[in-house]
C-alpha cells in the first residue's frame, strides 16, 4: 500500500479555491504533505486513507463551487523533476556521492558502484572515511568548513584507477554545514563535471513565489522582453518584488554571464550617486585620495544596471542620466574624456511619475527614454491566490532562522490573511507571519498567533503623538490606548473580534473598557 495519495484538481479561475480545497482536507483531519498550485489546477498530497474515506474526500471535493473535475494521479510535478534529477545524476559518465555532516554516506550513484565495485544498498549509511582511504580532505572539508579540496586516491580493483575528486558544502540559510558532495572522475579525464541540469527558464523566477493569473502574467511578460536589450521600466508598490524580477530578466536576458549592478537612487545625496554612476579622477574633489574610480555604468558595461527608486533623482541627476542614455557615454567627475559605455537599464520606481511629470518634478524626457518597456507588478491585494504559498515559504525559511518546527497554519488564519488589504505588500505579509511564529506553541499557526497591524490605529497614534507631545509618558500612552481599542470596537462591532485585532484578550479589553469608561 502507498503511503500517499496524490489529486489533480481542475478548477475555474477565482480567487479563494485553493483556500476552499485546504479547507475541505483540513476538515476531514488529513494530513496534507505536499501543495502545488498553478492556474487553473491544484495538487494536493495527503496520508494514505482509506478507500471510503477516499472516496468521501474526492466527493466533497468535487462538489465545491468552482471545481471542474478531481483525479488522482501517481506524482506531483516536484517528484517527477525530483526522480529525473536523481535518473540524471546516475546517467552522468562521473561518480556522485553526498555524506551528511557525521560523514555518513546519502547518496551513491550508479557510477559510484563500477569505481568502487559494490552496489549502493552494502554503503549506504555507511561511513565514507571507511570508502576512501585518503580521507583527511574529506575530514577538513565537512570539520573546518575547507572548501576546493580536490585530492587523487587509488581503488584496489583489478583496473588499479586512479581517479580525482572535487568536493562542495552543503549550508542551511545560516550558513552551518550539513554535508557534502563529493563528485568523482578518472584521473585521466580533463573535462570537470558540468551542471547536471542546466538551468530553464523557469528557475529564474523560483524566488518570485506565485502562481496566480496576476503574476503569471507579469512572469510571461518578462520573458518576451528580456532577450532584447530596450530598457525596462518596472512599476509598482513598495514591497512587490520589483528587484526580483529585475534579476530574473537580467539571467534570461544575452546579458546574463555579464554583471547586474544595483544602485538605489533613495539611498544616496546627489554628490554621492554621480560619483557612483560615473567614477571620478584623482583629485577631483575632496576626498578623492584615491588613484581615481570606476564608477557603476564602467562596472555594468557589457551587462545591466538596476537603477532602484529611480523617481527619487534630483533634476540635475536627471539631466546627467538623459545624456548617458542618448549618448551611451559617460564622463568621469574631474575628466574630460568621454568613454562608450554598453549598458542595458532597468529602472523601478513605486512613484508617479506622470504626476511628477505634472508637477515639474520628473523630466518628460527621461520619462520616454524610460518607459520604453512598463512592466507593472500587482500588489499582494491583486494576487490573494498566491498568500497561501507564501505563507508556505515563509514557514519554511522561518522554522530554520527561530529555531521552530511548525508544518503549516489553520484555514481560519489562512482565510484572515486573505481578508486583509496588504499596503505593506510581501514585506508585511512576512512580518506577519514571522510575528505569528513568535507566538505559535504548535504545529499549525492559529488566528491567536496572528497580529495584523491596523494602519487606521497607527494613523491615530502619529496624531496623537504630533498633538500631545507635552504630556506625561504614561497619559499619553493611556490616551493611545483608548484610541486604539475606540477604533477597533467601532471597525469590529465586537469585542471578541477587537481583542483579536489588537491581539490581547477578550478579558484584557472587557477591563480596558470599564478602566477608560468607554462608550461605543
Amino acid at each position: 500500500m502507498n503511503d500517499f495519495i496524490r489529486f489533480k484538481i481542475i478548477t475555474e479561475d477565482r480567487i479563494g479555491m485553493t483556500l476552499a480545497i485546504l479547507s475541505e482536507i483540513y476538515a476531514a483531519n488529513i494530513n496534507l504533505d505536499s501543495l502545488e498550485v498553478s492556474p487553473k489546477k491544484v495538487c494536493v498530497k495527503i496520508k494514505s486513507i482509506g478507500n471510503n474515506e477516499k472516496r468521501l474526500l474526492m466527493n466533497k471535493l468535487a462538489k465545491l463551487d468552482g471545481v471542474i473535475s478531481i483525479s488522482e494521479i501517481e506524482l506531483l510535478s516536484y517528484e517527477t523533476n525530483e526522480r529525473k534529477l536523481h535518473a540524471i545524476i546516475n546517467s552522468v559518465d562521473d561518480g556522485i556521492i553526498s555524506v551528511n555532516k557525521d560523514f555518513k554516506i546519502e547518496f551513491f550513484n550508479n557510477y559510484c558502484e563500477s569505481i568502487f565495485n559494490c552496489k549502493k544498498e552494502d554503503v549506504l549509511g555507511t561511513d565514507i572515511r571507511k570508502l576512501i582511504n585518503n580521507n583527511s580532505s574529506i575530514a577538513s572539508l565537512i570539520g573546518e568548513g575547507n572548501k576546493n579540496n580536490e585530492f587523487q586516491f587509488n581503488i584496489e580493483s583489478s583496473n588499479n584507477k586512479q581517479y580525482i575528486t572535487t568536493e562542495s558544502l552543503i549550508k542551511d540559510d545560516n550558513n552551518k554545514i550539513l554535508g557534502a558532495v563529493i563528485s568523482i572522475k578518472d584521473a585521466k579525464k580533463t573535462i570537470q563535471i558540468a551542471n547536471i541540469i542546466s538551468a530553464n527558464n523557469e528557475d529564474v523566477f523560483k524566488n518570485i513565489i506565485g502562481n496566480s493569473p496576476a503574476i503569471e502574467k507579469v512572469k510571461e511578460m518578462s520573458r518576451l522582453v528580456a532577450k532584447n536589450d530596450s530598457t525596462i521600466l518596472l512599476r509598482g508598490e513598495s514591497g512587490t518584488g520589483k528587484e526580483l524580477f529585475a534579476k530574473a530578466i537580467q539571467n534570461l536576458s544575452n546579458r546574463k554571464n555579464k554583471s547586474l549592478v544595483t544602485l538605489n537612487c533613495a539611498a544616496l545625496p546627489d554628490s554621492l550617486i554621480e560619483s557612483e554612476l560615473f567614477g571620478y579622477e584623482k583629485g577631483s574633489f575632496t576626498g578623492a585620495i584615491e588613484d581615481g574610480k570606476d564608477g557603476l555604468f564602467k562596472e555594468a558595461d557589457g551587462g545591466t544596471l538596476f537603477l532602484d527608486e529611480i523617481g527619487e533623482l534630483s533634476g540635475a541627476m536627471q539631466a546627467k542620466l538623459l545624456r548617458v542614455l542618448q549618448e551611451k557615454c559617460i564622463r568621469k567627475i574631474g575628466s574630460t574624456k568621454e568613454e562608450r559605455v554598453d549598458v542595458r537599464i532597468i529602472a523601478a520606481t513605486n512613484k508617479n511619475l506622470e504626476k511628477m511629470i505634472y508637477n515639474n518634478t520628473f523630466r518628460e524626457d527621461l520619462y520616454y527614454r524610460l518607459n520604453v518597456i512598463p512592466i507593472y507588478i500587482p500588489p499582494l491585494r491583486e494576487r490573494l491566490d498566491d498568500i497561501p504559498l507564501f505563507v508556505s515559504h515563509f514557514i519554511n525559511h522561518l522554522n530554520k532562522k527561530l529555531n521552530k518546527k511548525v508544518e503549516g497554519a489553520e484555514s481560519e488564519f489562512i482565510y484572515r490573511l486573505m481578508k486583509h488589504s496588504w499596503p505593506g505588500n510581501v514585506r508585511e505579509l512576512q512580518n506577519v507571519i514571522e510575528r505569528a511564529m513568535n507566538l505559535c506553541e504548535n504545529k499549525l499557526l492559529k488566528t491567536e498567533n496572528l497580529i495584523i497591524t491596523s494602519h487606521k490605529i497607527a494613523s491615530e497614534f502619529q496624531t496623537l503623538s504630533n498633538c500631545s507631545n507635552d504630556l506625561p509618558l504614561k497619559e499619553l500612552i493611556e490616551n493611545c490606548e483608548k484610541n486604539a481599542i475606540i477604533n477597533a470596537l467601532r471597525e469590529n462591532k465586537s469585542i471578541r473580534k477587537a481583542a483579536k485585532v489588537l491581539g490581547v484578550s477578550h478579558t484584557t479589553i472587557i477591563n480596558k473598557i470599564k478602566k477608560y469608561n468607554i462608550k461605543w
